[in-house]
């Protein structure tokens, strides 16, 4: 496959990387050793998705590892079969929207460990936010009566916009692939199996309503989330912005 731009690709037995080149000399080892258990480095487990994300605090980075989930996670867990590992896939997908400037969080670098041909094991290494939480970690948390309720509601709307304009069709957008950061305002996370493309077609109807599925199944009562709050949301979204 070719790197994009800035990034190289490492083979190392049947470790094969694809890291961004200012962070090689650390990154390398980094995901050496997430291959080994993490063998010399201290690491937080980061709570949520399908377990096995941790957090490596000296180098500010998340490194995800792939995991299976529904009823293949029962006889496969972490493998995945072809030639076109998906890390590697999602790396470049997260590289060339932030490229186009989307709102996404910013991607070091991916990992495949060969099985054997065409079965591997993978992970992929982001930037850790500070501060960051997920949008329903951050709903869930915070009194709709709080003068920034709305805004984040807005804020939100107009970065999935963003993200729409910048390319991307994410397949799995839901309250727990959004980032609410202080400091870094709304970012996207996990575009495993996205995709770039030059029209969605209805892909806003479909993706906003999928957002809201997600939130009326972790907050079947609406303690947390009302209807007039998702249109705030949605109404954001149409007013919209435009991708440099």
């Amino acid at each position: 496959m070719t790197p994009p731009p800035g990034f190289e690709l490492v083979r190392d037995g049947r470790l094969h990387l694809l890291v961004r080149a200012d962070v090689q000399s650390w990154l390398v080892p980094l995901l050496r050793a997430a291959r080994a258990q993490w063998a010399g480095y201290a690491t937080h487990p980061l709570v949520g998705g399908r377990g096995g994300a941790r957090i490596v605090l000296a180098h500010h980075v998340v490194v995800r590892p792939y995991r299976r989930g529904g009823l293949p996670a029962w006889l496969l867990r972490d493998t995945y079969f072809g030639w076109n590992p998906r890390p590697f896939r999602e790396l470049c997908v997260t590289a060339a929207l932030r490229e186009r400037g989307a709102p996404v969080v910013e991607v070091y670098g991916a990992a495949v460990v060969w099985r054997f041909p065409a079965c591997y094991r993978g992970w992929l290494a982001t930037r850790y936010v500070d501060g960051a939480r997920t949008f329903w970690e951050w709903v869930s948390a915070a009194p709709s009566a709080i003068a920034s309720h709305g805004q984040v509601f807005a804020d939100i709307g107009k970065a999935i916009r963003r993200l729409h304009e910048c390319g991307a069709r994410h397949p799995d957008l839901n309250a727990n692939n959004i980032l609410v950061s202080p400091a870094a305002g709304v970012l996207f996370i996990d575009f495993d199996r996205a995709r770039l493309a030059a029209n969605h077609g209805d892909a806003p109807a479909r993706d906003l309503d999928r957002l809201w599925r997600s939130l009326r199944k972790l907050d079947r009562e609406g303690r947390h989330v009302t209807a007039a709050d998702f249109e705030l949301l949605r109404a954001a979204y149409w007013d919209g912005s435009t991708c440099e």
